[in-house]
């Protein structure tokens, strides 16, 4: 499992890392392939400390899981009772186990997924052929590649079609568009991510998000 422990206008201290550390480790109990876990901790003067956690589970939705508190390792804390309560869920379902806990107990409104999307189309389409396509389709926007690699994005308005520009104001992590997304109320957004790869975000429904 890769982990990566991230400070956003904050140096972390070593016992700060150890006790990230340490709840990390705790996912580990429900024996689930855990490929990676990203943990980004940033000072917020109203708030005091926001913590994220970006668990990526193999075969499942990516876990996206953001908690606030004036006392960092409460957050920490917060965030790990968060993420066990959703890792037991996918636990129960992989071993048939009935489950215990009343689903209302969980904050499944609380916690965002994401599900990584590959694109349908690998030969590059030009533009007009690409409105052709998105035309004749029952689908709201497409994803696809031009002549030079390029991703581009075509969205299906009432009256016509029109192509999705790229928020290139400044590169952004996958925790930041999605926090992004849902501030500014989008259902799409087509940005660049922190290796300078073009992505596309998708809002399904609320706190369900397909990744292209």
């Amino acid at each position: 499992m890769n982990t990566s422990l991230v400070g956003r206008q904050i140096e972390l201290t070593d016992a700060m890392k150890a006790h990230i550390q340490n709840a990390i480790e705790a996912l580990k109990k429900y024996n689930l392939d855990i490929i990676s876990v990203r943990v980004v901790v940033s000072p917020d003067e109203k708030k005091g400390f926001i913590v994220e956690f970006s668990i990526n589970v193999a075969h499942k939705n990516t876990i996206v899981i953001k908690q606030d508190n004036k006392d960092m390792y409460a957050a920490v804390d917060l965030a790990l009772e968060r993420a066990k309560k959703v890792l037991r869920r996918y636990h129960d379902k992989i071993t048939d186990h009935i489950q215990d806990e009343d689903d209302n107990d969980i904050e499944i409104e609380e916690v965002d997924e994401i599900i990584p999307m590959e694109l349908e189309l690998y030969k590059p389409l030009a533009h007009e052929d690409a409105v052709e396509v998105l035309k004749e389709s029952k689908r709201d926007f497409l994803v696809y590649l031009d002549y030079e690699d390029n991703v581009k994005v075509l969205i299906k308005n009432k009256d016509d079609i029109s192509k999705v520009d790229v928020e290139a104001e400044k590169e952004l992590t996958i925790e930041e568009a999605l926090e992004k997304i849902k501030n500014e109320d989008k259902t799409l957004m087509v940005f660049v991510d922190d290796s300078g790869k073009t992505r596309v975000l998708h809002k399904i429904r609320n706190n369900l998000f397909s990744l292209y």
